[in-house]
C-alpha cells in the first residue's frame, strides 16, 4: 500500500471516530442532572461545616431535634456546593435526538418543620413553580403553558398529615428513613401521598432527600405537545433534596 494510501485510510478512521464521537455527543449522551442522593448531599454539607464551624442557634440543645426548623436555601452561608430544591424527573423522546431524561429544579421554595422528641409532627413545603427550569428553555415554556402549566397553577405544596417517626435522627451524624404521608398539590389537584425519605443529621443541619412516582392522570397533567416531542412517558419522579436549619 502506497504512502497516500495509507493517509487516507488512516483518516477515513479518523473521520468514522470523529462521527461516532459527535452522535454519541448530541444525540445519546445523556448529561441531565444525577437523581438526588442522600451521600452526595451529607457530602456538601460536611465540606461546609468544614469551613465554617457550626454554631447552635440560641440556646437550643444540640442533642435534640425538638423545636421548629426551616428550609435553608444556602447551608453554611453559601459556601455549600449544593442546595434545597424539588424538581421533575421524566423520560422523553425527542427528534432528531432521541432518548432524553428531562429534569426541571427549582430551589424557589420554603418550609417549616417541628420535631418533639423522636417525631416529626408537622411539616409543610411550599414550591414556587414558576421557577422550574431544565437545560431547555422551550421545554421550560412548555411547562408554563402546558403540563404543569405553572402560569395558571404557580404553586405546589405538600402537607403532612401524619406524625413521622425518626427514631434515630436526635443523634448526631446518624441517619433515617422513613415514610412521610401527607397531602401533595400539583396543578391544583390535591391527593394524598406517601413518600419514602431518607436523612442525616449533620451538626446544625438536617439533610432529608426523597424520591416518589407522580401519575400525571391524577393530577389532570396533559402530556406537553410538540413537533419535537415524540412521546412523553404517563408518569415521572418528583424528586427533592432539603437542607433544614433551626429556625
Amino acid at each position: 500500500m502506497s504512502n497516500r494510501a495509507k493517509l487516507l485510510t488512516a483518516a477515513g478512521a479518523a473521520g468514522v471516530v470523529l462521527v461516532v464521537f459527535a452522535v454519541w455527543f448530541f444525540v445519546f449522551r445523556d448529561d441531565a442532572p444525577a437523581a438526588v442522593n442522600l451521600e452526595d448531599a451529607v457530602g456538601s454539607v460536611t465540606s461546609t461545616t468544614e469551613a465554617n464551624t457550626p454554631t447552635t442557634v440560641g440556646t437550643a440543645d444540640p442533642t435534640t431535634l425538638d423545636g421548629t426548623w426551616t428550609i435553608d436555601t444556602a447551608v453554611g452561608g453559601g459556601v455549600v456546593e449544593q442546595s434545597s430544591f424539588v424538581g421533575y424527573r421524566v423520560q422523553e423522546e425527542l427528534a432528531t435526538i432521541g432518548a432524553k431524561t428531562a429534569v426541571g429544579r427549582t430551589t424557589a421554595l420554603s418550609g417549616e418543620f417541628t420535631f418533639e422528641g423522636t417525631s416529626l409532627t408537622v411539616g409543610q413545603v411550599l414550591v414556587d413553580m414558576t421557577q422550574l427550569t431544565s437545560d431547555s428553555d422551550g421545554r421550560d415554556n412548555q411547562m408554563r403553558r402546558q403540563a404543569l402549566e405553572t402560569d395558571a397553577f404557580p404553586e405546589a405544596s405538600f402537607v403532612l398529615t401524619e406524625p413521622v417517626d425518626l427514631t434515630a435522627a436526635p443523634e448526631p451524624e446518624s441517619s433515617f428513613t422513613a415514610n412521610a404521608t401527607g397531602d401533595l398539590t400539583i396543578h391544583g389537584v390535591t391527593r394524598s401521598v406517601t413518600v419514602p425519605i431518607q436523612g442525616q443529621r449533620i451538626g446544625d443541619t438536617i439533610v432529608v432527600i426523597g424520591t416518589t412516582e407522580i401519575l400525571f392522570a391524577d393530577y389532570d397533567i396533559d402530556r406537553p405537545r410538540a413537533a419535537v416531542v415524540l412521546s412523553v412517558e404517563e408518569q415521572g419522579e418528583m424528586e427533592f433534596q432539603l437542607f433544614l436549619t433551626r429556625s
